[in-house]
């Protein structure tokens, strides 16, 4: 770090990089000047991996002194977030932003499927292990909602789950941070197959693997998008083997019916598994995204 600037127990509320502020005060007013995120997000284009600056900067008239308590969850914050933007698999940075309080309900059938959502979440944050399919056509805002799901589990917790650690014969529960991650599925597919010709790109791609199957909750995405292929069908079966017990949340085009005709009734049942009754159906819901 430049020995000019500091950080200071607050981090970018976008990226969840800690900010830095110059270590000299302003002076005219004898108070710390604002800071800014330093920070780096990564993400997937089109199938390659690809890095931008955050650019994000503390309103100047805004100056936080944090508690010990909000640093200790600030501390997790940083952990689980970096934990997300470091393994997660998107199209698209933006998916990143999205959250329950910047999904416009404008009717009733999207205040319906905003409110389950918001149950589910808080089922999953009070610690039930869940598989919750939000189920309907492109452009249903499926994708918002499931990652509003997934910060709200964050933040309701305040970014920290419990973990039993076993040492000295003697076991006892441990607050550690979230490990959470999104995986776009069709691009996860794409990543794969071009990880056969790139021997650094397939290092990173068994990583995220890795980090699938340990993750504490993860949002499968577009689930059922891509072309069914052999290839495709293992990689389905992988995934629903690591995360048959722990909590998934998916969006998908494809009803149970259909899901069974694709994948077969061996990945539904494990699919159902901690499903009944966290289903989200986005029938009655607009295409938004065909409006102009």
């Amino acid at each position: 770090m430049n020995s000019r600037f500091e950080t200071y127990g607050v981090n970018c509320p976008n990226c969840g990089t800690p900010l830095l502020r110059p270590k000299t005060v302003d002076s005219v007013t004898g108070r710390k000047l604002a800071g800014a995120c330093p920070g780096v997000i990564t993400y997937t284009e089109n199938g390659q991996l690809r890095r931008k600056k955050c650019g994000y900067t503390e309103p100047v008239a805004q100056r936080t002194i944090p508690t010990a308590t909000e640093l200790t969850t600030v501390a997790h914050r940083n952990d689980a977030l970096g934990y997300l933007r470091t393994y997660s698999v998107t199209s698209s940075s933006d998916v990143m932003r999205h959250r329950f309080k910047n999904y416009m309900a404008t009717d009733e059938p999207e205040r319906r499927v905003l409110v389950r959502c918001q149950q589910i979440a808080k089922q999953i944050a009070d610690g039930k292990t869940v598989h919750s399919l939000l189920i309907g056509k492109t452009g249903r805002g499926k994708t918002h909602l499931a990652m509003g799901m997934l910060y709200a589990v964050l933040a309701q917790t305040g970014y920290k789950t419990t973990k039993q650690v076993t040492k000295n014969g003697e076991t006892k529960t441990v607050y550690v941070s979230w490990k959470a991650l999104f995986i776009d599925w069709h691009e996860l597919i794409e990543l794969q197959k071009q990880s056969f010709k790139d021997d650094t790109l397939k290092r990173q791609v068994n990583k995220i693997l890795f980090e699938i199957k340990q993750a504490d909750v993860v949002v499968l995405d577009d689930f059922g998008s891509e072309r069914d292929t052999e290839y495709s069908q293992d990689l389905v079966d992988r995934f629903w083997r690591d995360r048959e017990n722990k909590t998934v949340i998916v969006t998908t085009n494809l009803d149970g019916k259909g899901l069974e005709n694709r994948y077969g009734a061996r990945t539904l049942s494990r699919m159902k598994n901690y499903g009944v009754g966290n289903g989200v159906a986005f029938s009655a819901i607009k295409d938004y995204r065909g409006e102009v």
